[in-house]
This record gives structure tokens, C-alpha cells and sequence, in this order.
């Protein structure tokens, strides 16, 4: 058997992804004609409104049946159609260790990554914990992709780095250069009130929001059947505990938090889409995909 190329893109997934798209929510900029709406108004491929006729408009473009009513003549306009310019931004936080939160994640990004470039929207990819690590530029060449999947093999999260999402999304925010998809996949162990923060930040501007949230049902359901330690993967701080004496204390305080991370998203209108990391990631973006559609 051929050994795969690359360590989070294979073959297989390859064919998987390609039958898939991506299709942008609201309106976004780009610079070549592709699946999303774009800002600008043209006259090229669905009907927006009326605007009345100037001399030097193209005959074929007059809407003769609204003449036959109003006896003046106005033409139609149309959305034109645009590609879709996305940032992939991955945690590597020390918390992402945990599990396999990290390895999830890359592949995530992999099929992502080869599904926007499929349909020929441009992507990019940015690693962040306590600030932006590494930054690609969105493009669409097959080069390019090459550069992203090999960036992810090299996107190891580093123990002795604190999340900061929140100043990491703040810095992002600015220095996108026009309004972006920005897909973010993290395990989202953060402070609500900065997260939320951070979202209106991109929102604000005029960037679209989408959370990737990375679970493991262990750290939700708490389902460990004796006495366990516990680390902090980003303090090293240890602690002994009985499970069955804190688990349905903890499984409310988690259930909380998730409930508050959801309806910051949704208050900042971004998409919020919670993955286990025990479904494979394949179907995991299928189910995705659905959803969103």
C-alpha cells in the first residue's frame, strides 16, 4: 500500500470531501465568480431589484412588462455571485492535548481546507493560543494547499502556553484585510464574557463567525468509575478526586457553561457547531455540512 502524503489529508478523504460544499450564509467579497453572493450588484445571475434606465445601459437587461404598467423603463439588477475568502483558525493550546483533541482538529482543518479550495474559494489558516503563532494567507492553488496541509503536521500545541482566544480573535479581527469566513476549532475552555468579546469584534468587522466546538464525552460526562488525578494541561496543577462525589455538581456546571458559549455565538450571530471527538471526523463534517444546509 502507498504510503499517504500527507498526515491529516488522505485519499479517502479526499474522495469523501469533494462530493461536498460549502455555501457562505451572507454576502462575501471575493475576486473570482463562485457559489456565494456577493455585496457588489451586477447583472449576472440572480434578480435583485429595479433601477430606472440611464443612456448608456444594455437594452437587453429593460424589464419591458414593468414599461407596459408604468410607461418608463428601468432595468432589472442582479446579486452577482462571488468566492469565498475563509480563515481556519486552530487552537494549539496546551488544553487541546487532551484526548485526542489536537489530531481531530487537523484533520478537520485538512478536509476544510481541500473543500474550499475544491470549489475554488480561497483559504487560509492560522494557528493561536495566548497570541497568532503562524499565519497562512488564503489561496486557492493546489500549492498552496500543499503549504496548509503541511502546516497543520507542524501545528503542535506547546505545554507551556495559556489559551487566550480571545486576544488571539481580537488580533485576527484587524488584521483581516475584508470581510472573511472565519472558522474557528477549538475546545473553547475560556472566559464567556472575553469570547463573546472577541466575536463582536469580528462582527463588528463585518466578518462571518463559525465555532467548531471540540468535545469528549468524558470531560462532560465526567464517567470515570474510580478515584482519578486530575492535571491542568496548561498550569501542570494537580488534583486527586473521587469522581462519584462530584460528578452531578459537575456535570451541571458544565451543561452551564456550554449553554452559555452557545448563546454567545448565537447573540453575536455566529454559528456554533459542538463535535465530539469519538465520531469520526469524516462523518462529523458531513453532519456539519447537513446541518448547515
Amino acid at each position: 500500500m502507498a504510503q499517504e502524503k500527507y498526515k491529516y489529508f488522505s485519499a479517502a478523504d479526499s474522495a469523501r470531501t469533494s462530493r461536498l460544499s460549502f455555501i457562505a450564509r451572507q454576502v462575501v467579497e471575493g475576486v473570482i465568480t463562485g457559489l456565494h453572493k456577493s455585496p457588489h450588484r451586477g447583472f449576472s445571475v440572480e434578480f435583485s431589484e429595479h433601477r430606472e434606465y440611464a443612456p448608456g445601459d444594455e437594452i437587453r437587461h429593460l424589464d419591458w412588462k414593468v414599461y407596459a404598467r408604468a410607461d418608463r423603463y428601468y432595468v432589472k439588477l442582479y446579486e452577482q455571485e462571488t468566492n469565498l475568502r475563509a480563515m481556519l483558525v486552530l487552537d494549539t493550546s496546551s488544553s487541546m492535548k487532551y484526548g485526542a483533541k489536537n489530531e481531530y482538529a487537523r484533520h478537520l482543518c485538512a478536509c476544510l481546507a481541500y473543500l474550499l479550495a475544491h470549489q475554488q474559494d480561497q483559504v487560509g489558516l492560522i494557528t493561536l493560543d495566548s497570541q497568532i503563532r503562524s499565519e497562512l494567507p488564503p489561496a486557492t492553488s493546489a500549492a498552496h494547499l500543499d503549504r496548509l496541509f503541511k502546516a497543520l503536521e507542524e501545528a503542535e500545541p506547546d505545554g507551556r502556553r495559556e489559551t487566550n482566544l480571545a486576544g488571539g480573535l481580537h488580533q485576527l479581527a484587524e488584521r483581516l484585510p475584508r470581510r472573511s469566513q472565519v472558522i474557528l476549532v477549538s475546545d473553547l475552555w475560556i472566559e464567556p464574557t472575553a469570547f463573546a468579546k472577541s466575536l463582536q469584534h469580528l462582527r463588528y468587522r463585518r466578518h462571518q463567525g463559525m465555532v467548531i466546538h471540540l468535545l469528549d464525552h468524558t470531560e462532560v460526562e465526567f464517567d470515570y468509575d474510580h478515584q482519578v488525578t486530575l492535571q491542568d494541561l496548561e498550569t501542570g496543577e494537580k488534583l486527586q478526586v473521587n469522581p462519584s462525589d462530584l460528578r452531578e455538581a459537575y456535570k451541571t456546571q458544565v451543561a452551564d457553561y456550554l449553554n452559555t458559549v452557545r448563546r454567545c455565538c448565537s447573540d453575536c450571530d455566529v454559528e456554533y457547531h459542538p463535535v465530539y471527538v469519538q465520531q469520526p471526523y469524516d462523518k462529523a463534517l458531513l453532519q456539519l455540512i447537513n446541518r448547515r444546509s
